[in-house]
């Protein structure tokens, strides 16, 4: 009767065990090669080889994230189907670039010197600015319901993400951020996608405050390396 308790008891300990999960990023019919793969349970990070491929330990339930400097950031939950497919296909897509001004002659051309917007008028992402289009007018009821919405929501937030993390990554090299930080230096990329979520740090880099960032960095990477090394 004991042993059959004990065996109880250990089953749910052993299902919650991570193991080796294999994946593959593509973009249509391209393998997407050095693009970062992120376990957000747990910090661990990886890159993808030549044909797309990558290996990082995972257990249902963690959140994946996929995201590099070329393609669009993408973001998946393991579950019991995820380790159906070997390797699991993961699509991303490649990043299209908007032209927000253009030099002529030693002359800037921008919206406002044209005259076509207002001087000081904010000036809007491309993510932000089809999420201002699809919540005014008469289709704003429709998108709403359709979900269009949501997923607008969602590519202007992860826009601004992507924006901190390149904030980031001119601020600090990576070995900076190993020395003054103490982030293992195959953890650096994971801790910098880490960070960009954090709404302070956001809010410091948009101050242009950089002692306040540095500060907020030192208590995530207090926070992240508890969180990375309970999940070994």
């Amino acid at each position: 009767m004991l042993y059959i308790v004990v065996l109880l008891v250990s089953l749910p300990t052993l299902s919650q065990e991570r193991k080796s999960f294999l994946g593959k990023v593509i973009s249509g019919e391209m393998v997407i090669e050095d693009i970062f793969v992120i376990n957000k349970a747990t910090g661990a990070e990886t890159k993808t080889d030549s044909k797309g491929q990558f290996t990082i330990p995972v257990k249902i339930g963690d959140q994946l994230v996929v995201y590099g400097t070329k393609t669009d950031v993408r973001e998946f939950t393991i579950n019991n189907l995820s380790f159906n497919e070997q390797p699991y296909v993961v699509s991303v897509d490649i990043k299209g670039y908007e032209l927000e001004e253009v030099v002529v002659e030693g002359s800037t051309v921008t919206s406002e010197s044209l005259g076509i917007v207002p001087k000081g008028q904010k000036q809007y992402t491309p993510a932000e600015r089809k999420l201002y289009t699809a919540t005014e007018g008469t289709d704003a009821i429709f998108n709403a319901m359709s979900g269009r919405t949501k997923m607008l929501k969602k590519a202007a937030e992860t826009e601004k993400k992507e924006g901190v993390i390149e904030t980031l990554n001119g601020m600090y090299t990576d070995t900076e951020i190993t020395e003054q930080f103490n982030i293992p230096a195959d953890y650096v990329r994971a801790f910098i996608f880490y960070a960009a979520e954090d709404k302070g740090i956001a809010k410091a880099l948009k101050g242009k405050n950089d002692s306040l960032v540095k500060l907020l960095m030192i208590d995530l990477a207090k926070k992240y390396l508890i969180a990375l090394n309970n999940g070994k």
